[in-house]
């Protein structure tokens, strides 16, 4: 009982005691903290889509989509701890229960309301919403009265005036058609695509027939019939253009299609889903041909995935990682939405109670009207967000055209004119350059450039090394072009480019010198093969557990992207190849790495020089210029770096692990032993740090020798304090303080163990 008063009153005993105290304190705070947290009330948004209806999979996309989205702030923390959840409604497709949803959404803790899908469903509720005093964001539909004279509705799409201009325009200056006719739903969609169509069409062209037909009617089937009919009796195949939902647009197509008429089609947004081409699986022709009936239909779409950028390809991959299928521009628009939401609901100061609900709403309403200007844009999936005054967006228009059953971008494009005091107007729409238009909606002139889209690819034939010391790395690649313009698209460079793999005295590209000159089906063809090493910035945060990218890009300094870009040539490439190990072949030789990913995007790069030019010395000019890249995903085989150097690691942890288990007698040997494991360590960490590019910042593994050497400085604290405790002769003390060391130093090391395993195990290879 001496002895153990005596251990008590021993300073290191009350040391250890306040360090005990000390942790026992951050643990009771830190579960107070996170008690707290777990109390603090969810941000709800409500999300109204047609979840049980023949639009279920558009449905489908518009709530996985926003769920993607809102997973992602809640990931980063939610909005100022708050987290967000989503209230899915099911509205049907129908008006009258669209109503009813719009009612219970009032009654529930929605802050606001993404959706409706359709035009129909969206004009149904938007006076209620007005009513009801609540904000929503629609991605889709595309009714132009929907925001008009409505304060609480918003629109991240394009409108049917926007499209039914461009689709006309379109007609006429790209196809070249001065001719066409129009059959439309007699529904608001419908009717204001006919209008805007109609009103632009016919400023150079001739509108021959303007069929309508009503889809609710019982004889519907006899109009159709009647205005097919019509159409044969044509004498030259005017483009047609089909303002209508997808349902009825596919009756058109057979219809038409069977009777071995050849007219071009145009059509609207809601034949751009992957499932339209679906709708004609059960016809003959269909099942001969897969594309029959859609093959060359253009339509104009805000979102297309061979000419979409790096944002709307990672959030493409994410889908498809997430969901097992790529997503439409239906998942696109509520992306984005949700994106403005979110926006919206972090600059407003809410209070997120019972009774603040109505003023909470009110203020995000203010905050969403806000989002005004490109100074206050929401980074979209394919450009800024930002509302004029009838609350509707600009975003692009790009026109797509089928081919087979694929959607595409087509081979030219309209892109505004956004710098007009800066164009020549007179030279540039004499040669051709600049399409003008009359907008009578707006009442002024409009201006696009015709844009070029060259179809372009970079196949990996081999990548063979990775230096992580120099920040470079080699690889041997094809690179074509298809185009039909000038041959302005092959000036291209790699700013990443070191060095021709070959002879150093080469340039990395020529382009001049292509392997391959062709024109096929009518385009240039142009095929090079490249052989360099290219510069690639390395983050090693999580050596050796880490996954690396590798960025091939070029891009063309030439010409601006709103006369020029680069699509990815989605037949062309592997990407879409269905055998994964042809895919891995070009990185097999790299024997420390397992191929990930490859993911191909629309590059557009930034310059704001004024190159000299006196017109732009006060300008506040940015111009982009066009490119593409290729992001190469690779996971580094960590057991093979885990056997070869913390092999010799571990048997370290047991040799000091040994020294806990040695005599009280044995003092001197203890100490010997911790410090000479604590230089081996140190040697086998500067092997490894010489491996690597000088980071500037500490490695995942670099942590593990940390705390290595904390344990061999815990053994040698142990070993002197039991050298004091042998002196003094308290063996009931030196045996506790040995078991107690003991289990301390395996619960560090089994805790370590974990921690990696918890951070790092899902990247585990199996060999």
């Amino acid at each position: 009982m001496q002895r153990f008063t005596q251990f008590i009153s021993h300073p290191l005993t009350k040391y250890v005691a306040i360090a005990l105290a000390v942790f026992l304190s951050i643990g009771i705070i830190t579960g107070l903290v996170q008690q707290n947290a777990a109390k603090v009330d969810a941000l709800h948004i409500a999300l109204a889509a047609p979840l049980t209806s023949n639009r279920s999979e558009a449905a489908k996309e518009m709530v996985q989509s926003v769920q993607l989205y809102l997973d992602a702030v809640n990931q980063q923390g939610g909005i100022n701890g708050r987290p967000l959840k989503l209230l899915v409604y099911d509205d049907r497709d129908y008006p009258t229960i669209a109503r009813d949803v719009a009612r219970e959404i009032e009654k529930s803790q929605a802050l606001m309301v993404l959706g409706h899908l359709t035009s129909t469903t969206s004009v149904a509720t938007a006076p209620l919403y007005k009513a009801l005093q609540i904000p929503v964001i629609t991605g889709t539909a595309s009714a132009d009265t929907l925001t008009q004279d409505n304060p609480y509705y918003f629109r991240t799409a394009f409108n049917n005036t926007q499209q039914g201009n461009l689709l006309a325009l379109y007609a006429q200056q790209v196809l070249k058609f001065n001719t066409a006719n129009v059959i439309y739903s007699n529904d608001t969609a419908g009717q204001s695509l006919r209008t805007a169509f109609e009103a632009t069409f016919k400023q150079t062209g001739t509108l021959k027939h303007s069929w309508e037909f009503y889809e609710q009617a019982e004889d519907w089937q006899e109009s159709l019939n009647e205005i097919v009919n019509d159409l044969a009796k044509q004498p030259e195949p005017d483009i047609l253009f089909l303002a209508m939902s997808d349902t009825f647009a596919k009756e058109f197509i057979v219809a038409i299609r069977k009777r071995n008429l050849t007219m071009p089609l145009l059509g609207n947004i809601t034949l751009a889903r992957e499932t339209f081409p679906a709708l004609f699986d059960q016809y003959d022709e269909e099942k001969r041909q897969p594309g029959y009936f859609v093959n060359e239909l253009r339509l104009a779409v805000p979102l297309i995935l061979d000419s979409a950028g790096v944002d709307a390809q990672a959030f493409a991959s994410n889908y498809q990682r997430t969901y097992g299928k790529l997503p439409s521009y239906v998942a696109g628009g509520y992306y984005d939405a949700a994106a403005v939401a979110v926006r919206a609901i972090q600059n407003a100061k809410i209070q997120n109670t019972a009774t603040s609900l109505k003023h909470d709403r009110q203020l995000i309403r203010d905050r969403l009207e806000a989002i005004n200007s490109p100074e206050v844009a929401v980074k979209g999936l394919s450009g800024d967000l930002y509302f004029n005054e009838t609350h509707d967006t600009s975003p692009r228009i790009r026109f797509g055209q089928f081919v087979g059953r694929s959607l595409i971008s087509a081979s030219t494009q309209l892109s505004p004119v956004k710098h007009l005091e800066l164009v020549n107007l007179e030279r540039e729409i004499k040669s051709g350059n600049i399409i003008p238009v009359t907008n009578l909606s707006q009442k002024e002139r409009q201006y696009f450039w015709r844009q070029e889209v060259v179809y372009a690819g970079m196949d990996i034939n081999k990548l063979n090394r990775l230096d992580q010391s120099k920040s470079s790395f080699t690889a041997d690649f094809y690179l074509w072009m298809r185009y039909n313009g000038s041959d302005d698209a092959t000036g291209i460079e790699f700013p990443t480019g070191i060095a021709n793999s070959l002879d150093v005295n080469l340039p990395l590209f020529d382009p001049q010198k292509p392997t391959r000159i062709d024109t096929i089906n009518g385009q240039k063809y142009r095929l090079y093969q490249v052989r360099g090493e290219f510069r690639n910035s390395y983050d090693l945060h999580d050596y050796p557990f880490d996954q690396q990218t590798l960025k091939l890009y070029f891009e063309n300094v030439r010409v601006p992207s709103d006369r020029l870009i680069y699509a990815i040539d989605t037949f062309g490439l592997k990407l879409l190849k269905s055998d994964p190990e042809e895919v891995k072949k070009p990185y097999q030789s790299l024997q420390l790495w397992n191929f990930k990913t490859i993911q191909y995007a629309q590059e557009s790069f930034s310059s704001t020089s004024t190159r000299g030019n006196p017109q732009l010395f006060d300008a506040n000019l940015q111009v982009d210029y066009p490119g593409l890249s290729a992001t190469i995903t690779l996971q580094r085989r960590f057991t093979v770096f885990l056997v070869k150097v913390l092999l010799p690691l571990g048997l370290l942890v047991l040799v000091l692990f040994s020294t806990l288990f040695f005599s009280e007698n044995m003092a001197k040997e203890r100490l010997t032993v911790a410090i000479s494991a604590l230089l081996s360590s140190a040697v086998l960490l500067t092997a490894i740090n010489a491996q690597l590019a000088d980071t500037g910042y500490t490695v995942a593994i670099e942590y593990g020798f940390y705390l290595f050497f904390g344990l061999c400085l815990f053994c040698i604290v142990i070993g002197l304090i039991l050298e004091r405790l042998r002196v003094g002769g308290y063996k009931t003390a030196i045996q506790s303080l040995n078991k107690a060391a003991q289990f301390l130093y395996v619960a560090i090391v089994l805790g370590t163990v974990a921690t990696y395993w918890v951070a790092f195990g899902s990247r585990l290879q199996t060999f």
